[in-house]
């Protein structure tokens, strides 16, 4: 059932790098009837709630629910209604943006993602263990981030689309989903799969680590309102936060690090690499954000294009992504004796750090008034469609046994 789940979720990841890729080639030559806009909402939302969604689902479920049969059979039609509901927004959105379709669809699974938090909340009630309750504060961040995505309909019925207080809000979706339900979850089931493998975690040193992850992921909210609100208060908060935030990486390496090579030991090849990938993409994530604590560097983290969508996928794709891979390998999800799963998701990373690497260059030129690099966009394009090609490798080697 896992399995099948986590299939599907690669479908969705191969459609959504797809679309990314298509974007990136508008650039370079222009796609004729493409809505670009609409076709991005398309690619962000099968992105975040087709793959990292339903991959976290496919962790969350077998790691902290008691799979007897009635919970395999109330989790499997929840995952397939939720399926059902990234389908509807990856055929509305290219077609309709905000329309009555994709938001009736987007509304499904807001929907279906309450029903899930309630019955995972249910079976986490006994779990006194440190990954319980990162994954319940993963939770309560995944429901506070919707708060968002309501307030968005009265402002609109305002006339007020558009506005700062809009954008606010889409913002304010944006940081709980990535900051705190993706960045928790993660964390969570890390700390599980340590569980597991019979690694002790101690528990005192946790509780500061914990508590200064949560208090950052409410302060640097800050950051994404000072584009429109850029006072000295709003800065200031958005730097404490960032530092609080570098003192819980901090506080996370001590914890860690006498249990590196016992963490390290228990993961083989390709997947010890990708755990690599997404512990140095997790301290890139927290470093790049420390700098923003001075005003001037914050306000061009958020006026530079590159950075914001550099920023972005390192997050999705460095630190989500790696690990879900990772972990998938690990629990034998991904068969790490298929040669075209491994070449395939070798050449997804690959596109990952050289897309990263040109978008942060790349920024980097704009600030420095140095313009563009020879032939950026088409590198870029190049780089972003290793990702889909990986995928699609990935993909015919899950399917492999069953051509044969």
């Amino acid at each position: 059932m896992v399995k099948r789940w986590f299939t599907v979720a690669l479908i969705n990841l191969l459609l959504a790098t797809t679309l990314g890729a298509i974007l990136r080639y508008a650039f370079v030559n222009g796609v004729a009837g493409l809505n670009f806009r609409y076709v991005l909402h398309a690619h962000s939302h099968v992105a975040m709630l087709g793959w990292i969604y339903l991959a976290l689902y496919c962790f969350i479920v077998p790691n902290f629910i008691r799979l007897d049969a009635n919970n395999s059979r109330v989790f499997n039609r929840l995952f397939w209604l939720t399926q059902l509901s990234v389908a509807g927004m990856l055929l509305s959105f290219p077609f309709q943006g905000y329309g009555p379709i994709s938001i009736s669809f987007s509304t499904l699974h807001i929907l279906c993602s309450y029903y899930f938090v309630w019955r995972v909340w249910r079976h986490l009630s006994e779990d006194k263990s440190f990954a319980g309750r990162l994954l319940r504060f993963a939770l309560l961040f995944m429901l506070l981030s919707t708060v968002g995505l309501w307030g968005m309909g009265p402002i609109i019925a305002m006339g007020m689309k558009g506005s700062a207080l809009y954008y606010m809000s889409v913002q304010f979706y944006l940081h709980f989903q990535f900051n705190g339900w993706f960045i928790f979850a993660v964390l969570a089931l890390l700390f599980k799969q340590l569980e597991n493998m019979g690694i002790e975690i101690p528990m005192p040193k946790t509780r500061p680590f914990f508590n200064l992850l949560v208090i950052s992921c409410f302060l640097t909210y800050a950051l994404a309102v000072a584009w429109s609100q850029p006072l000295l208060v709003i800065f200031i908060v958005n730097s404490v936060g960032v530092l609080i935030q570098l003192l819980a990486l901090w506080l996370l390496t001590r914890i860690l690090q006498p249990l590196w090579a016992s963490i390290m030991n228990g993961f083989e090849g390709l997947e010890r690499l990708l755990l690599k990938v997404a512990a140095l993409s997790f301290g890139l994530k927290i470093v790049v954000q420390a700098a923003v604590a001075v005003p001037a560097v914050a306000e061009l983290a958020y006026t530079i294009r590159n950075y914001v969508i550099g920023f972005i996928h390192l997050v999705l794709l460095g630190v989500v992504s790696a690990f879900l891979f990772s972990l998938a390998f690990k629990r034998g999800i991904l068969d790490r004796k298929v040669a075209l799963v491994n070449i395939g998701i070798i050449t997804f990373i690959c596109g990952i750090i050289l897309s990263e690497l040109l978008l942060f260059l790349q920024g980097s030129m704009l600030w420095g008034a140095m313009g563009f690099l020879p032939l950026y966009y088409e590198i870029l394009f190049a780089f972003s469609a290793l990702m889909p090609f990986g995928i699609l490798l990935t993909l015919l080697g899950v399917f492999q046994k069953y051509i044969r």
